[in-house]
């Protein structure tokens, strides 16, 4: 969760082990999670009319199972994607 703000996205306060990474753009979001899925994470794309307009986001789900080296992978498939996309 930190680390994704670190990395300069954005997220919504959150006590669930489910994190929304703001995107905004519906079809930004599907590229996102597409470019995600590309390097092995499954982050699902959720869009209107299952969100607010332009509060289209990717879904992530973080559980005790996760090692950190997946999370780290995870981060950097963020990282790599966010800044393909000119998101971060």
């Amino acid at each position: 969760f930190k680390e994704l703000k670190a990395l300069g996205f954005r997220t919504t306060d959150t006590v669930s082990p489910i994190i929304p990474v703001l995107i905004g753009d519906p079809d930004t979001a599907l590229d996102m999670a597409r470019l995600l899925l590309k390097q092995g994470v499954y982050a699902p794309a959720i869009r209107p009319p299952t969100v607010p307009k332009a509060t289209s986001r990717i879904r992530t789900t973080v559980t005790s199972e996760h090692t950190p080296e997946q999370l780290k992978t995870v981060l950097a498939a963020f990282q790599e994607a966010g800044q393909e996309l000119n998101l971060i």
